[in-house]
């Protein structure tokens, strides 16, 4: 650990690196949190059965396969309480609460399911999200100390990166009023 320290006070892309944050302080930025290179072997391990359960809920209800089976499903249930079959089947008379009721419970469930599946999506771009900064500091790192060993001047590298940020910005917003 001394000797990474002492390594850092001398490398001079590690100084670049540690004035980055304003202090010259021999710190760095807070290591990442997540030290998996696939956001969906994370999300896996922490998925629970009722996660995936609901998962597979929510991927049923959105599906055309749900569009169909409840088209013949109501198909079927109005046809049998109008009598077309026979008078003695109806057992749910129009205006059909029966199956207002069973339809309003099915939405509640759904409603539930699909905010589950929202929450556990949200999770995983949370994961994502802390991999995509790993990743980034990484190569920013590797960038830092390569640019230093070919004797890159680093203010100027990041004067230019400012003058293309804000030329992307003022194009971005010209394209999209």
């Amino acid at each position: 650990m001394a000797d990474r320290d002492e390594h850092a006070l001398q490398c001079p892309a590690c100084q670049i690196i540690d004035a980055a944050d304003g202090q010259v302080d021999g710190r760095f930025f807070s290591p990442p949190r997540v030290h998996v290179k696939n956001e969906s072997h994370v999300v896996r391990s922490l998925a629970k059965a009722q996660d995936r359960a609901a998962d597979r809920v929510t991927a049923f209800a959105g599906s055309l396969r749900f569009v169909y089976l409840h088209s013949v499903w109501f198909g079927i249930w109005i046809a049998l309480n109008i009598g077309l079959l026979s008078s003695a089947v109806v057992f749910d008379e129009f205006p059909f609460g029966l199956l207002t009721m069973i339809v309003s419970l099915e939405a509640i469930f759904l409603s539930t399911f699909v905010m589950v599946s929202q929450n556990r999506q949200a999770a995983r771009a949370d994961v994502r999200s802390q991999l995509d900064f790993e990743n980034n500091l990484r190569a920013e790192i590797w960038a830092i100390h390569i640019g230093t060993q070919l004797g890159i001047d680093a203010a100027h590298v990041e004067e230019v990166v400012r003058q293309a940020s804000q030329a992307a910005d003022a194009e971005s917003t010209t394209a999209f009023p």
